[in-house]
This record gives structure tokens, C-alpha cells and sequence, in this order.
């Protein structure tokens, strides 16, 4: 549902903004003149005042060695009339008003005030409110006859209210604003007129804007005022003519064709660039539309014509969910399995209807799912594997623990030999955590090498300290090729350990008894070989890609007897990339394995 909302016009928003943007100076101008007349009056008064203080006071001081203190009525009263004082009295040595101009403080103790201190130039006062409320600031002058003090003079000066001075200035007032005012008004009036034709040009734009697309314009002309509509009125008339003519209407309709054309190859090729395959059918499930991804999922038969219900039930028997009439309400999304000629896929298959009642059909949405199933199963793998990892030492420690608790008949031997499983128990749990860790880490891009230079011969000699037991165990010949000359070489030394060490562990854990186990190295000035050459049980061909894959297992039942994570290998490939090498692999099944790993040296010696 459209919403109008109300529209002022271009002219009217102008004028305004004129009005907003003139009124607003105005208004404050008028305040400002007002605080600063009242600020210089306020001045101007006190000034006036005190610039008489001085006359006064030489004034008093005369009429005081002439006739004494008798006649200082008189003379005050004078100076009140002439400098528009509040009041003026003169306090004696004794601390009483001797002369005031108000007669009922005679004889009184001038009032303790309590209000701001003043200075101006040499004399010192103080601002209050009297008991009427008005501001008035009192200044005291002491009065000195003969270089003797005969009292001080009190002045008081009643400042202005800033009410009083609006009062005062209100007369003029009307002149002063109601000018501005008026010519305001006059330019808004005139900047009306001048944008009139702005306005109505907009008003027409703004509804040709509002036009669906086939929709026809239709512009009007407006009265001439100036250039500027005059030029609007000329554009009207040639597109009446245009209409009129049709050739020109041909030429129009070429054109919406044209850009209807555009808009769909655009459509058509964002659909194509999506990697999941997205297909539309017609009422009777026949294909009108479907992107590469399509075939690339279902064959070079998904073409459009082809019945699409037909093409996914002669894949899988699941599909017939999503061949049922879309009126029944069956599930319109499953997954089918089509086979290929390595592997077989699993597609994800989701059937929409569309709303439109002119093209009824169907939407169809079909995804690649194969890596995902393939993920949550070695997933699944890892936990089973993880689990049996943990529980299984930990319950042989529990249990030897609790043996040698329980125990009161148990050697020193037995002791020992308890010890020594428990401690390899830990070992196997810690280096377990250890891959975790490590896959962790290399997840987060937080793995990172130490290049330092090594002795290769201390390097191997460690790998062989940790392997050995392991081939003798199983009485596997283990057999070391190694060069005359073992150079120092720089690389992270703990890494290809263990890199070294879980190649040769995996050689010594899936050949038989008995077999052999090779280790082959070179070592020149640009890098370094090493291969690990068993006659073990070997791969299958078609799961030598996945032998790097983080929790890959081999599905041969001789390797699923091993306790492994499907850690080893991914991890010690990250470690060799890392290095900027390279990791390969080479087996036939039930003959052995080959694995090869070349690592670029820096700084040879």
C-alpha cells in the first residue's frame, strides 16, 4: 500500500529556508541589541554618578569648615536631585548617620549589607537589593578636613533593570523590526515567483520517477515565465512529436526491448556464475532453465526439456519424494547419491514452488554435499578414535594405580615395572594432546617455525632413540642410509623430529613383524631428502589422495586394528610446508609405502 506523504514543493521549501535562515539573525540581533543598551546604560549611570563624587565631596568638606554640620541636609539633598541618586548620607565618627536624604535613617547605625564588593578606581562599595528589590550598588568615600576625619560619605546608585530598559526601548521598537521584517517578506515573495517554474518541473519529475518502467511519460507544459520553463515547454513538444511519429515509437520499443534483453542476460548470468545448481521447470517438470552447475551435477543429460523427476529417480529411489505432484504433502528436500567413476557424490536436492500464477513451474536447487558428509564422518571417526585414545590409558593407569595402593604382596620389581607402564601411558596421553595442540594451532594460523641452526647428526640420533623400540618391539629390521657427511643445517629442530618421528612410528606400526623399514637420507648445499621406505601393508590407490587429510583413516581392517587420530600425517605435512618443502607419498597396496620429504635449506655449512 502506498503511503502519501505530505510534499511542500520545491518553492515552498526554498522560501522556506529564506524565512528560516532571515528570522533567525533578526531575532537575535534584536536580543543582543537589547543586552547591550542595557549593559551600556547601566554603565553609563554608575559612571555619571561617581564622576560627581569628587565635586561632592570637596562640596562637603568646605560647607563643613564654614557652618559645621547643620547645613550638610540641604547640600545633600541637592546632589540626590541632580546625579539621580537612590540616596547619599554622610556617617559620622560615631558610626550614626548625621545627613541622609531619606530623614528616618537620622541618627540610625547604617545596616550591615551583605551582598558583592565593588571597586572603582580608588573607591570600594558593595551590591545589594533593598527591601523594594531593585540592584543597587553603594560606594563609600571617606570625607578628611584638615587631615582629620570627619565621616564618610555613602552614595547609592539604583542600576537599571533589564525589564525597564525593554520598557524604554519598546517605542522604537515596532520601526526597528518591523522594516527587516517587511523586506523579508518582499524577497520571499519575489524568490517565490523566480522558483515557481523549478516547482513545477520537480512535481512532474518526481511522478515520472514513480511510473513502472512500461508505463508511458507524459509531460505538460507549464506557463512561461523565463528561460528556464520556456526551454521545459520546447522539451514537451518534441516528445509529443516523438509519439506522434511511428517510427519513433518503433525506435522506443526496440529500446525497452533492448534493456528488458540486458536485465535478463544479467539475471541469466548471475545464476550461471553460482557454484550450486539451480534449475526451473515448467507445470509438467520439464527443464526451461538450468545453469552449468547443473550438468556438472547431474550429467550433460540435465538439459533444458528434459523431464527433471525422471532424471533424479533413475539416480536414486530417494529422489521419488521430490517427484510426487507438489500438491501432496511430501518432503521437498533429499539427498540422493549418483555415482561417478571414482567415488560416488552425494547431492543435496530442494524443490521449491513458484508463486507466480502466469508461469507456474518449479524452482530447483541442487548442492554438493559429498565433502561435507565425507568431513562429518572422519569427524565422527576422531571422536570414536579420540575416546578409545583417552579411555584406554587412562583405565590402564587407574588401574595400576590402584593396584599399587591396594597391593601389600608387591616387590620392588613389580613396583617398577607399574612405574614404568604408568609413565608411558602419560607419554602416549601427553603426545596425543601434543596433535590436538598442534592442529589447533595450525587452524588458527597460529603454528609457527623456529629456523635454528642444528646438528643432523644429534637430530637423527634422537629420532632414532625414539623409533628404535618401537622396530625392535616388533623385531622390524630398521635400516639407516644416511651420508659420510652430516653438515649443520637450519630449520626448526623439534618439528622435523617429530615430522621424522611419526613417519617412522606409522612405518613401524603397519608392517608386520619381521618386515623392514628404510630411512633414506641426502643432504647437499640446497636441501634436504628423507625417505621412509616400509614393506608394510600398504594404501589403496584410491585413498592415497586422502592420506594427508586431517582424521583420515585407512577403511583396511589391518590399519583399523592400529590405535591412531588421522593427526600424524596432516600435521606433519603443515610442518614440512611451513618449511617451504614438500611431503609425497607412493604405495601399492599389500606391498609397503614410500614416503618422501624434501625441505629447502637455508645457510648450509
Amino acid at each position: 500500500m502506498k503511503v502519501f506523504r505530505p510534499n511542500l514543493g520545491f518553492p515552498r521549501k526554498v522560501v522556506s529556508y529564506y524565512l528560516l535562515f532571515c528570522i533567525i539573525p533578526v531575532a537575535w540581533l534584536t536580543v543582543g541589541v537589547l543586552v547591550t543598551t542595557h549593559t551600556v546604560l547601566n554603565s553609563q549611570t554608575i559612571g555619571s554618578c561617581l564622576s560627581k563624587l569628587d565635586k561632592l565631596s570637596a562640596a562637603i568638606e568646605l560647607e563643613y569648615l564654614h557652618s559645621g554640620t547643620k547645613n550638610l541636609q540641604p547640600l545633600l539633598m541637592r546632589a540626590k536631585s541632580e546625579s539621580r541618586l537612590d540616596f547619599c548620607a554622610i556617617v559620622s565618627n560615631d558610626g550614626l548617620y548625621c545627613s541622609h536624604t531619606k530623614t528616618k535613617f537620622l541618627g540610625q547605625a547604617p545596616p550591615e549589607r551583605e551582598g558583592s564588593h565593588l571597586q572603582w578606581g580608588g573607591l570600594k562599595g558593595i551590591r545589594y537589593r533593598d527591601s523594594n528589590g531593585a540592584q543597587v550598588s553603594e560606594y563609600r568615600l571617606p570625607l578628611i578636613v584638615n587631615d582629620q576625619p570627619i565621616g564618610t560619605l555613602h552614595i547609592g546608585v539604583v542600576e537599571p533593570e533589564l525589564w525597564r530598559t525593554l520598557a524604554e526601548v519598546a517605542p522604537l521598537a515596532p520601526v526597528a523590526i518591523f522594516v527587516p521584517l517587511v523586506l523579508i517578506g518582499l524577497g520571499g515573495f519575489v524568490l517565490s515567483r523566480m522558483t515557481s517554474p523549478l516547482g513545477e518541473i520537480s512535481n512532474q519529475l518526481q511522478h515520472i520517477a514513480a511510473l513502472a518502467p512500461e508505463d508511458p511519460e507524459v509531460i505538460t507544459k507549464i506557463p512561461v515565465r523565463d528561460a528556464l520553463s520556456l526551454g521545459w515547454n520546447r522539451l514537451a513538444t518534441l516528445l509529443e512529436h516523438q509519439k506522434a511519429n511511428p517510427e519513433n515509437q518503433a525506435l522506443e520499443s526496440k529500446l525497452l526491448e533492448a534493456t528488458a534483453a540486458r536485465r535478463a542476460n544479467q539475471d541469466r548470468e548471475i545464476l550461471e556464475s553460482i557454484p550450486d545448481g539451480i534449475a526451473m521447470t515448467d507445470a509438467e517438470g520439464r527443464i526451461t532453465f538450468a545453469n552449468r552447475a547443473v550438468a556438472a551435477l547431474l550429467g550433460d543429460d540435465a538439459t533444458e526439456g528434459v523431464a527433471i523427476q525422471q532424471l533424479l529417480a533413475e539416480m536414486d529411489n530417494n529422489a521419488k519424494h521430490l517427484t510426487d505432484s507438489p500438491s501432496e504433502n511430501h518432503a521437498n528436500v533429499c539427498e540422493i547419491h549418483r555415482k561417478g567413476n571414482l567415488t560416488e557424490r552425494v547431492i543435496r536436492v530442494s524443490r521449491q514452488g513458484m508463486q507466480s500464477t502466469q508461469r507456474p513451474g518449479q524452482i530447483w536447487c541442487l548442492r554438493d554435499v559429498t565433502q561435507q558428509k565425507l568431513s562429518d564422518k572422519m569427524r565422527d571417526q576422531f571422536i570414536d578414535t579420540a575416546t578409545h585414545e583417552l579411555r584406554t590409558p587412562l583405565s590402564n593407569i587407574k588401574a595400576y594405580a590402584e593396584t599399587l595402593v591396594t597391593g601389600d604382596a608387591i616387590d620392588v620389581e613389580q613396583q617398577k615395572e607399574f612405574c614404568n607402564i604408568i609413565n608411558s601411558e602419560v607419554t602416549r596421553l601427553a603426545r596425543f594432546v601434543d596433535d590436538l595442540l598442534s592442529i589447533s594451532s595450525m587452524e588458527m594460523g597460529s603454528l609457527s617455525i623456529d629456523r635454528q641452526k642444528v646438528d643432523t647428526a644429534r637430530l637423527f640420533s634422537e629420532v632414532f632413540e625414539k623409533v628404535e623400540p618401537l622396530m625392535q618391539q616388533k623385531q622390524i629390521a630398521f635400516i639407516k642410509e644416511l651420508p659420510e657427511k652430516l653438515t649443520e643445517i637450519k630449520l626448526d629442530k623439534d618439528k622435523i623430529v617429530a615430522v621424522l618421528v611419526n613417519l617412522l612410528g606409522n612405518a613401524a606400526k603397519y608392517t608386520p613383524a619381521g618386515g623392514h623399514v628404510t630411512l633414506r637420507v641426502k643432504l647437499d648445499q640446497r636441501s634436504l631428502e628423507v625417505a621412509v621406505v616400509d614393506t608394510g601393508v600398504g594404501i589403496a590407490a584410491e585413498e592415497l589422495p586422502k592420506v594427508f587429510d586431517k582424521f583420515f583413516r585407512s577403511a583396511d581392517e589391518r590399519v583399523q586394528e592400529e590405535v591412531g587420530t588421522g593427526l600424524g600425517l596432516s600435521l606433519a605435512q603443515e610442518i614440512v610446508e611451513m618449511h617451504g618443502g614438500e611431503i609425497s607419498v607412493e604405495s601399492v597396496l599389500n606391498q609397503g609405502s614410500t614416503f618422501l620429504v624434501t625441505i629447502p635449506l637455508e645457510g648450509a655449512t
